[in-house]
């Protein structure tokens, strides 16, 4: 395959010609339809033809600030989109390679005064790069954090490209999300869909990117709670899943399924703040309401409750009869607390868990100067229970941590919907106490219907209990608040599995998978569901897929071959033990996961010892036990029952 020069700024390559200038991919001169976000990707690793382009890289270059959850999952459909448009095989690739865990590389030939010319184009579209040109934001090309990477070789050569992806999103109409939910009913439209934008920063400084983050998520949460009867509000996976884009409000409405979009920005110099929100209405793009707040930071809480009563007054006018007044900024919280609460947040929802465990420090910092701030209570506490789920703390030492903070957190403040969902967490997978945690859910269910982690959550106590008919309903409800996340899609899932609903399982992983194709938890919930049907040729053929996708060789693979369905899976469940023994040697895993993985295989001796660990241990996933199909073959087993009768079922 040979590049063909060019002196227009093409990317050429084959028979395809790339065009940053208007952001448009052409084959043999025909246009191929390519959705913005997966064009902004393609430039990037086009611009750097046969090197290494890390995950690292091309989430500091385009999905800077956004979680690592939603960036995985927004490269991996991205990947998928450009090889569908090249006709690229990932398993043959002639166009992009995939380096596992590390990145990808363009391996398709590139003419060098091409791949020049086109950065010289891009960089005139913005202007002079050798003067660090500046966007609309004020944000100037060396100021993004994209240079912040650790090698110098690859900052300027993300840098470099960076210049034509920039371009991309200035010039490229609109920013397309995948749509999980595209074959799904609309949801019950008793009440009005909000869906917040995020707001942007236009701050000169991008470090700010926490702060213009912790806006979106408070208004969310503020918004949440007016009339939960009559407004619903989209959860913030699936909002910031629109960072950086250009947005177009059709879509938005239709992919999100919302009838307003909130939009706004925030500006900060100094220890001032300016603030600016507007209303749109999605069926006719009008704009119903807008308002600008210039304020001290001293003052940041109470312009969030200024901006949320503003935006309520207008949704009163409009659609909600009986307005009800939102919650209330705490003022004895100081600017310097709330920036260190907004800090510790905005790493939380990256999800990762070494952020995670930074969110703890800078919530203590908060806490620190103001003691008795809830939010902050409830972030520590949250903190806790996720390093409790990722196993980076015993899960006894962080749920032990976490139960004091959000016990605090309620007494302080018996409103916040975030405290009742924490405690309600607790209660069900550390404390083992069904009716409380219960009660827990509902109430913040109650103060806030559109905190989606509250439904989410109170959906797997109900599983637990075996209340599946209920818990099909809330994991629902956090799907519709959340639509663009894969996470909620594939819980879904899992829930139906739980419920022994395998056709439903399979029919919605299959809905995820089609535009998530990469997605682990979708594809081992699929997997689950074709061993249980009795699907084995299905079976064996993800079960492969899996495998390669792990890293195993050629040697490992072949132990699939020549031998029946039952005898290949045997083989995969196998390999699958041995890998996570080998990683349990480095780092502690839920032995729960092990008892199951000894369970399927019908070592019952080794799957009661590791339960009995899990039991110590207080392992999360252990209130799973009474309905996991993986511990089908020990049930009849007095060691099974006794466990059952042990953690109170």
């Amino acid at each position: 395959m040979h590049a063909i020069s060019s002196d227009n700024g093409l990317i050429r390559f084959g028979e395809f010609e790339l065009e940053p200038r208007s952001g448009e991919l052409r084959k043999a001169g025909v246009p191929v339809k390519l959705q913005p976000q997966p064009l902004r990707v393609l430039v990037l690793l086009a611009s750097n033809p046969g090197e290494l382009v890390t995950r690292e890289e091309i989430q500091q270059a385009i999905w800077e600030g956004v979680t690592f959850v939603d960036f995985e999952h927004g490269l991996n459909f991205c990947i998928k989109q450009i090889r569908a448009a090249l006709g690229d095989n990932a398993q043959a690739p002639r166009f992009i390679e995939t380096l596992p865990r590390r990145g990808y590389r363009f391996i398709a030939a590139v003419d060098q005064n091409s791949r020049e010319t086109s950065q010289i184009v891009a960089a005139s579209v913005l202007g002079d790069s050798t003067t660090a040109p500046t966007l609309e934001t004020g944000i100037s090309i060396e100021e993004q954090p994209v240079a912040q990477l650790g090698s110098s070789g690859a900052r300027s050569r993300v840098a470099r490209a960076a210049v034509l992806v920039i371009a991309l999103l200035l010039i490229a109409g609109g920013y397309a999300a995948w749509k999980l939910l595209a074959k799904s009913p609309l949801p019950s439209r008793g009440k009005v869909m909000l869906g917040v934008m995020p707001f942007e920063n236009l701050s000169a400084d991008p470090e700010q990117e926490y702060f213009s983050d912790g806006m979106t998520e408070e208004l969310i949460a503020q918004l949440g709670s007016l009339q939960p009867s009559k407004l619903g509000v989209i959860a913030r996976t699936s909002a910031m899943t629109y960072k950086r884009g250009n947005r177009d409000i059709g879509q938005i409405g239709s992919e999100l399924k919302v009838d307003y979009v909130l939009e706004g920005s925030v500006r900060r110099e100094g220890d001032r703040v300016r603030i600016t929100a507007q209303l749109i209405q999605v069926s006719d793009q009008t704009h119903l309401w807008s308002e600008s707040y210039d304020r001290s930071t001293q003052n940041t809480l109470e312009v969030q409750t200024d901006v949320a009563r503003n935006i309520a007054r207008v949704l009163a006018l409009k659609l909600l009869p009986g307005e009800r007044t939102s919650r209330t900024a705490d003022a004895s919280v100081s600017s310097v607390a709330y920036d260190a609460f907004l800090k510790g947040r905005y790493l939380w929802n990256k999800g990762r868990a070494d952020d995670v465990e930074k969110s703890i420090g800078f919530y203590n910092q908060a806490l620190e100067l103001a003691p008795d701030y809830g939010p902050a209570l409830a972030g520590l506490a949250d903190s806790y229970i996720l390093l409790g789920m990722y196993y980076t703390m015993a899960p006894t030492d962080a749920y032990s941590k976490a139960k004091p903070a959000a016990t605090r957190a309620l007494e302080l403040d018996d409103g916040l919907a975030e405290a009742h969902t924490a405690m309600g967490t607790i209660l069900f997978r550390f404390d083992w106490a069904w009716p409380e945690a219960e009660a827990r859910f509902k109430r913040a269910i109650e103060l806030n219907p559109s905190y989606g982690r509250a439904h989410h959550d109170y959906a797997w106590l109900l599983v637990a209990l075996e209340r599946f008919d209920e818990a099909v309903n809330e994991i629902k409800r956090a799907q519709e608040l959340d639509p663009l996340s894969p996470l909620a899609n594939s819980d879904v899932g899992w829930v139906y599995l739980r419920a022994r609903r395998y056709d439903d399982a399979i029919n919605q992983i299959e809905r995820t998978l089609e535009l998530e194709p990469e997605f682990a938890s979708a594809q081992a919930c699929l997997e689950r569901a074709y061993r249980l049907k009795g699907m084995n040729k299905e079976v064996v053929v993800s079960a492969r897929k899996s495998m390669i996708r792990s890293g195993a060789t050629p040697q490992e693979l072949a132990a699939l071959d020549d031998v029946n369905s039952e005898a290949a899976m045997r083989n995969v469940l196998l390999w699958r033990l041995k890998r996570a023994e080998a990683s349990e040697r480095n780092r502690p895993t839920s032995p729960y996961r092990f008892a199951a993985q000894h369970a399927e295989l019908g070592n019952n001796d080794a799957a009661f010892e590791w339960l009995e660990r899990a039991f110590n241990e207080r392992d999360s996933e252990f209130v799973s036990l009474k309905v996991d199909p993986a511990f089908d073959g020990v049930r009849a087993d007095p060691r099974y029952a006794s466990l059952l009768r042990r953690i109170g079922f």
